[in-house]
C-alpha cells in the first residue's frame, strides 16, 4: 500500500484513487522482492462492509457482506517497523504468488507492539512456534527442545501485531508475540482457510481452552481478546464470554485500558467494559502509550491524552508513536523528535526517523541509515541499507550482501555470512531468522528456512514451514 499523493487515501501501487480519481504510476522498488514489510501493518480487524464502503464509490444494495472476513492493511500513519527501518522504501507491498503470500502472511503476523521485559539469558520457560515435518504446529523452548506437539495445522496460527499508537505500529517497538507462547491462552485457527475456518484458543497443554467458534481471533491484551462474530468485531474475556458485543466494523486490541474502535465512519476509544470514553471523531486512531495516543484528523497528525484532549498546540505532517519520552514527527519534509509537551528536542534533519528503543533510534540520511542517541548524536554511521531496533544491545542490519546483528557501535556481533531474508529482534535470548536457500527439488527455485538463533549466533532450531 501507499498513500495517494493528492488526498492521502491508502491505495495499491499503480491504481487510481477512488476518492479523488488521481492515477498513480507503479514504479517497482528494487527492494520490493522482500515480502517482509519493514513498516508493519496495524493489527486491526476490518469487516468486508467497511472495506466496501472505503473502496467502492457507488455501493449498491445488491452487494452482500461476506461471512468470513480477512485483515487487510488499515489506513496508517506510517508504520511501526516492525523491525527493519530503511530509507529506500517508504512502503513496500507483498508479492502475491501463492507460496510467497503464505510466507508473507506468517512473517507479517509475527509482530506485536506490546512492551516486554527482555531477559539477558535464554529462558526454558518461553515457548516458541515451530512446525514439524507433517506441517503441524508445535512449540520449542529457548534451547531448541521440543516441549509441545499439537495436531493443529501450521498454516495461519493466529499471530498478533499490536501497533503502539501509530505508524503502522512503529510505536515503541514490537516484539514477536506470534512466535512465542507468552500467555496461558494461544489463539489458533481450525479448518481450511476460507468458509470452514474457525478460531479458538488453546492451553499450553495443546488442548482447547475456548472452542473454535469465531471467524477471527487475536491474542489477549489487557484481559481482553478481539474476536469476530457474524462479520463484526467484539471482545471476550479469559472464560470466552463476549463481554463487549461484536458490533464494530473495525477494532484494534486493548492497550493501557483503551481500544480504538471504528463507529459511524470514525475512530474513537472504548474501555474494557465497552463504554465509549473518547467519541469517534478521528480518521485514524492508535494505541495509548504513557497516556498519549497518536490520532489523525484530515491530513494532520496530533497527540491526545486519555480525556481526548490535544496535548500540543501544534500538528504535524506525519507522526509516530511516543517511545521513551520522544516521538518522531515530520515538519516540512524532514523528521525530528518532540517531547510530550511538543518541544522539539532533536531538530528536523532526517529524511526518515523511527522511535527510540533502549535509548537508540534508527534515522536515515540520503540513501543510508544509521543510529542516534537521545542527544541526537550519530553513534552508528549512516552506512546501512536497513537497521532494526535494539534489544539487549543488538539490532539486525544489512548492507550490500552482508547481514547479521550489530551492537550500538555499529560493529558486527553476529555475521550471517551472507544475506538473511528476514531477522527479528531477540526475545528472551532467542531470535527468529529466515534464510532463502537453493532447493534441489525445485530446480533453480529457492526455499525459505526458518531458524532460531541464540545471542552467540548459534542455530538452536531449524524448520521449513512449507
Amino acid at each position: 500500500m501507499e498513500e495517494c499523493k493528492n488526498c492521502g487515501t491508502p491505495i495499491e501501487k499503480g491504481e487510481t484513487c477512488e476518492k479523488c480519481k488521481e492515477h498513480h504510476e507503479y514504479i517497482q522498488d528494487k527492494n520490493e522482492e522482500s515480502m517482509f514489510d519493514f513498516e508493519p501493518q496495524q493489527h486491526t480487524y476490518e469487516t468486508p462492509k467497511k472495506r466496501q464502503e472505503e473502496t467502492s464509490p457507488e455501493p449498491t444494495s445488491e452487494t452482500t457482506t461476506e461471512s468470513v472476513p480477512t485483515v487487510p492493511v488499515q489506513q496508517e500513519a506510517e508504520s511501526e517497523d516492525p523491525f527493519l527501518f530503511s530509507e529506500k522504501t517508504e512502503r513496500k507491498s507483498f508479492k502475491r504468488p501463492k507460496i510467497k503470500w503464505l510466507i508473507a502472511g506468517i512473517l507479517l503476523v509475527l509482530m506485536s507492539a506490546a512492551f516486554f521485559i527482555y531477559s539477558q539469558i535464554t529462558s526454558k520457560d518461553t515457548l516458541y512456534f515451530t512446525v514439524n515435518n507433517k506441517m503441524k504446529l508445535g512449540f520449542i523452548n529457548g534451547v531448541g527442545e521440543m516441549v509441545l506437539e499439537t495436531d493443529h495445522d501450521s498454516f495461519y496460527p493466529v499471530f498478533n501485531i499490536q501497533e503502539e499508537s501509530g505508524i503502522n505500529g512503529r510505536g515503541p517497538h514490537h516484539i514477536v508475540k506470534g512466535y512465542h507462547f507468552t500467555e496461558d491462552l494461544y489463539p489458533i485457527m481450525q479448518g481450511d482457510a476460507g468458509e470452514t475456518q474457525q478460531y479458538g484458543f488453546i492451553h499450553k497443554s495443546g488442548e482447547w481452552a475456548i472452542e473454535p467458534t469465531y471467524e477471527q481471533a487475536r491474542a489477549f491484551y489487557d484481559e481482553r481478546a478481539l474476536v469476530v462474530k457474524n462479520g463484526a468485531a467484539g471482545f471476550i474475556n479469559y472464560e470466552g464470554e463476549l463481554v463487549i458485543p461484536a458490533q464494530y466494523p473495525s477494532a484494534k486490541d486493548f492497550k493501557d485500558g483503551f481500544a480504538p474502535v471504528y463507529q459511524d465512519n470514525q475512530w474513537g476509544y472504548i474501555d474494557k467494559n465497552g463504554d465509549m470514553l473518547i467519541d469517534p471523531v478521528y480518521d485514524e486512531a492508535y494505541h495509548f502509550n504513557d497516556g498519549i495516543a497518536l490520532v489523525v484528523k484530515g491530513r494532520e497528525y496530533q497527540y491526545i491524552n486519555t480525556n481526548g484532549e490535544q496535548v500540543m498546540d501544534r500538528t504535524f505532517d506525519k507522526g509516530y508513536a511516543f517511545s521513551e519520552g520522544l516521538a518522531p514527527v515530520e515538519v516540512d519534509g524532514e523528521f525530528g523528535f518532540v517531547d510530550k509537551e511538543g518541544n522539539m528536542k532533536i531538530e528536523p534533519q532526517f529524511r526518515r526517523a523511527y522511535p527510540f528503543h533502549e535509548g537508540f533510534a534508527t534515522v536515515c540520511l540520503d540513501e543510508k541509515c544509521g543510529v542516534i542517541n537521545k542527544g541526537g548524536h550519530m553513534v552508528v554511521d549512516a552506512e546501512f541499507e536497513q537497521i532494526g531496533w535494539y534489544v539487549d544491545g543488538l539490532a539486525y542490519a544489512f548492507t550490500g550482501e552482508k547481514s547479521g546483528y550489530i551492537n550500538t557501535k555499529g560493529e558486527w556481533k553476529i555475521d550471517f555470512e551472507g544475506r538473511s531474508e528476514y531477522a527479528f529482534p531477540f526475545y528472551d535470548g532467542a531470535a527468529l531468522t529466515v534464510r532463502r536457500v537453493e532447493n534441489p527439488s525445485r530446480g533453480e527455485g529457492l526455499t525459505n528456512i526458518f531458524e532460531y538463533r541464540n545471542k552467540n549466533g548459534e542455530i538452536i532450531h531449524r524448520f521449513k514451514p512449507f
